[in-house]
């Protein structure tokens, strides 16, 4: 059996691990993530969040949580500043972590954060949660939808950012602050956590046409796993079985939209409720297998789980 390293492009494992009071490096049944059962999923790296990002205080308060966790060396992380970093972690048997701040709102307007993050090794970056900020605005999870896209300021932050080396993610950004994006950047950007809206109707997910753009930016998307981002019908049943067939539409829907370089894995453990059938990050194997018997070859899939997300960062990181 093939074994393939998995990069999940969204992981809230540093916030949920102090929610639950449990250690990363023991096993739990509680949360999604820990050293033993990514070690069994074969998760080579993942974007550990900081969520949310939508103050000064926010951000510093995970930053010193991110670091505790990442620098204890029980944990076995090795950080991911580079793209070297990502075969070193592999090799000294550790999951590499990359810092990514979901959502911007906490950066002050003159980017101070921005830079300093860099420096800490900040490599990837939403620039809204599902609220609205100074720069951009997001898809809401409750009341009316703010129909405005990214301010001028926003702008300024997104290119900032990528001169800096720092990949844009567009998770959680309402459709006019996507296009937004994309009218003002030559560069790939991901989506890190985000499904077709065409299988399930969610603002969250990403129409045909934007999913087409991410294509011709040379980014990708990565698979949620989030029940109500998979299936509209558990928001009215949320007892509704998930299955792996689910899965298969959106990543089918993308794929045939654009091609396999499109589509990654963005699980969203430890942040979301997940179907059973991939209930943590043990699972991904899982996944794998079923593609694998309906239709997907070895290359695919390893596209599919890491090199996907690989290729844009070479694409826009400095080294």
């Amino acid at each position: 059996m093939v074994e393939f390293s998995v990069i999940d492009g969204h992981i809230d494992t540093v916030m949920r691990i102090l929610q639950d009071g449990r250690k990363f490096h023991e096993r739990s049944e509680e949360g999604h993530c820990d050293l033993p059962r990514m070690q069994e999923g074969h998760v080579q790296a993942a974007l550990f969040a900081i969520f949310p990002a939508m103050t000064k205080r926010n951000i510093l308060d995970g930053l010193d949580q991110w670091f505790k966790v990442a620098s204890d060396p029980r944990n076995r992380i090795h950080q991911v500043k580079t793209i070297d970093d990502f075969s070193i972690a592999q090799q000294e048997n550790k999951i590499g972590a990359v810092l990514h701040f979901e959502g911007a709102g906490g950066i002050d307007k003159k980017f101070q954060l921005l830079r300093l993050g860099y420096q800490l090794g900040l490599r990837t970056m939403g620039l809204s949660w599902s609220n609205v900020n100074r720069y951009a605005t997001g898809s809401m999870f409750k009341g009316d939808q703010v129909e405005t896209g990214l301010t001028d300021k926003g702008i300024l932050l997104m290119e900032e950012a990528q001169k800096l080396g720092i990949t844009v993610d567009v998770s959680h950004l309402n459709d006019l602050s996507f296009w937004d994006v994309v009218k003002n950047t030559s560069k790939p950007f991901i989506a890190s956590h985000s499904n077709a809206r065409s299988v399930c109707s969610h603002l969250r997910n990403l129409t045909d046409d934007q999913i087409k753009a991410v294509h011709e930016k040379k980014g990708t998307i990565g698979i949620n796993y989030s029940k109500g981002f998979l299936l509209e019908k558990v928001f009215e049943n949320p007892e509704l079985k998930v299955g792996l067939d689910i899965f298969k539409k959106h990543i089918d829907h993308i794929v045939n939209l654009t091609d396999i370089n499109t589509i990654a894995l963005g699980s969203d453990y430890d942040g979301t409720t997940v179907p059973d059938c991939l209930k943590d990050s043990s699972s991904f194997p899982i996944l794998f297998d079923y593609l694998l018997e309906n239709g997907y070859s070895n290359q695919d899939i390893k596209k599919l789980a890491s090199e996907n997300l690989l290729r844009v960062f070479k694409d826009t990181w400095k080294n």
